[in-house]
């Protein structure tokens, strides 16, 4: 798996290959299977363990002391864009590979991407206004799909606003920092750690002081 992932960091998802795996590692092809069906199932395990190792990161920075709610929210977004910063190859493992569905929506995928999630849903349902008194409505339908969607954690029940607010306000984040890794941003000369501050500071709201 260390191997694979040197070709993916080096190459791109395109570049990870089995044979040349065993070609280093001195031993026969046939002698990977014996740990994996195949290329797809090497990589599956790979984007799994990317996605604990963004959960680790985000659960880390939650965990430290924070003078606030909106503190906490800070720290697990920023952990967020700078584990993607610093292992741009993980980032776009787990957000930009097409595992088909049957392994992408293999337990073991599905239980990694929630658990990062779960933090960041964690920190965002301990701002004063991301609950239901926040007056924020939500749609029925989607309420009941948002449920649904987190009922599949261990993870305590939410109200639908903090679901809809953590989905809505996820992919803000991800988009600037995607666009970030992948240079779009470059041509407006604006700072990314400028417009990523902002945005989690629009997040926040007054708690962020």
């Amino acid at each position: 798996m260390a191997i694979g992932l040197g070709q993916i960091a080096a190459g791109g998802v395109a570049a990870l290959s089995m044979n040349a795996i065993a070609k280093q590692m001195a031993v026969s092809g046939a002698a990977l299977y014996r740990y994996f069906a195949g290329r797809d199932d090497l990589l599956t395990a790979l984007v799994v363990q990317a996605y604990e190792d963004l959960a680790q990161t985000m659960e880390t920075a939650a965990a430290g002391r924070h003078r606030s709610a909106g503190a906490r929210v800070q720290a697990v977004a920023d952990a967020y864009r700078n584990w993607a910063l610093a292992k741009p190859h993980c980032y776009r493992l787990v957000f930009s590979t097409w595992l088909g569905a049957d392994h992408l929506s293999s337990k073991e995928v599905v239980s990694a991407s929630a658990r990062s999630m779960n933090v960041f849903l964690s920190a965002l349902g301990q701002l004063p206004e991301s609950g239901e008194s926040s007056g924020r409505t939500v749609n029925p339908a989607l309420a009941a799909e948002l449920t649904a969607w987190h009922s599949r954690s261990a993870e305590p029940a939410l109200p639908a606003s903090t679901l809809r607010l953590g989905i809505a306000s996820w992919t803000r984040l991800h988009g600037l920092v995607s666009l970030e890794l992948d240079g779009h941003l470059r041509a407006t000369t604006i700072d990314p750690a400028l417009l990523y501050s902002a945005e989690v500071a629009d997040l926040i709201g007054a708690d962020a002081a």
